[in-house]
C-alpha cells in the first residue's frame, strides 16, 4: 500500500491525517506521494517543495498541488519545483482519487 503525505491548512482534513503531515514526515518516512496545499500560514507549498527537492532522499517524490490558485505564474513556479499534477479547489474525492492513481501508477 502506498504511503501518502497530505499537507493542507484545512482543519477537517488535517484532523483526519495529522500523523501523515509535514516536512519532517516527508524526510523521515519518504512517502510515495505528496499532496500539498499551496498557500499555508507558516511554510507555503513552494517553500516546502524547495526544501524537499534539495535533499536526495526526497527529491523525486511525486507531488500533487491542491490549490485555489490557478494562475500561470503559480503553475510555472510549482512546475519548476517538480509538481506533477494540479488539482484545483474545490475538488471531488473522485477527482482526487483519479489524480492519486495516475501519480502512483508506473508509466
Amino acid at each position: 500500500m502506498a504511503l501518502i503525505l497530505v499537507v493542507d491548512d484545512e482543519p477537517d482534513l488535517l484532523a483526519l491525517l495529522v500523523e501523515q503531515l509535514g516536512f519532517r514526515e516527508a524526510t523521515a518516512r519518504r512517502p510515495d506521494l505528496l499532496l500539498t496545499d499551496v498557500i499555508m500560514p507558516f511554510m507555503d507549498g513552494p517553500e516546502m517543495l524547495e526544501k524537499l527537492r534539495g535533499q536526495p532522499e526526497t527529491r523525486d517524490i511525486p507531488v500533487i498541488a491542491l490549490t485555489a490558485l490557478a494562475d500561470a505564474r503559480t503553475r510555472a513556479r510549482l512546475s519548476s519545483l517538480g509538481v506533477d499534477r494540479f488539482l484545483p479547489k474545490p475538488y471531488t474525492l473522485r477527482e482526487l482519487a483519479a489524480h492519486i492513481v495516475a501519480a502512483t501508477t508506473p508509466a
